[in-house]
């Protein structure tokens, strides 16, 4: 597995590199102390996994997480020694997979990323689903509506992918949250109920008035069952 640590604490970097090792002894660990190169390190590597400080010192992990995501669908993991809900909601509103707090407890960490990597493998492996003209290719960020390419954020793709699984069924808010951030989070309603309209306006006809993706007030989303 290829790992990059995006993380100023060499401590830090050092303990996780050998903490990981003992569940991927194969486990290859790359490491930035600062945001820039983090960035350009996950674009050349395109590793499996990334470990996320928020507080680095040129630019914050926020920007990192919303850089990164403009070209990568890979796992992202907070670690961080901010507790506060804020900085959770918003790190999942810009599509982080998961949040710790450090000082975070070893087994924790290996069980979350576990759990991260096995929910992007099983969306990679069934890419089969198809609604209308809607279809996606080789991974879950690459789709299509028809012959043209749409693109989409990972949270878009993800979200568009789950909706289409369960065409015919409502899809809760909270299902919806435990499906993009791993857990039902405080304001994540208002976040997906953002992430549709964006949604809707690239693959709706007419995104005011959708005949794709049809709310359901106060419950969630559904995708009308296949005609």
């Amino acid at each position: 597995m290829k790992l990059l640590i995006i993380e100023d604490d060499p401590n830090i970097v050092d303990t996780v590199s050998y903490v990981l090792s003992m569940a991927w002894p194969d486990i290859h660990v790359t490491s930035s102390s600062n945001g820039n190169s983090g960035v350009a390190l996950a674009e050349k590597l395109n590793p499996d996994a990334i470990l996320l400080d928020l507080g680095l010192p040129d630019i914050d992990g926020y920007e990192v997480l919303k850089q990164i995501r403009t070209f990568s669908f890979v796992p992202i993991i907070i670690i961080t020694v901010r507790g506060d809900e804020n900085a959770l909601v918003k790190a999942f509103a810009l599509d982080a997979n998961d949040y710790l707090v450090k000082p975070f407890r070893q087994m924790e960490l290996i069980a979350r990323l576990k759990a991260a990597l096995k929910k992007r493998r099983l969306l990679e492996e069934d890419l089969s689903v198809t609604y209308s003209n809607i279809r996606f290719g080789a991974s879950i960020q690459e789709v299509y509506l028809g012959d043209n390419r749409v693109f989409l954020t990972a949270t878009e793709a993800r979200l568009l992918y789950h909706l289409i699984r369960k065409a015919g069924q409502i899809v809760t808010n909270a299902e919806l949250s435990e499906i993009l951030w791993g857990d039902y989070i405080s304001g994540s309603s208002d976040n997906i109920k953002n992430y549709i309209c964006r949604l809707r306006k690239k693959i709706e006809t007419k995104p005011d008035q959708p005949e794709i993706i049809l709310n359901r007030r106060g419950i969630g989303y559904m995708i009308p069952p296949p005609h």
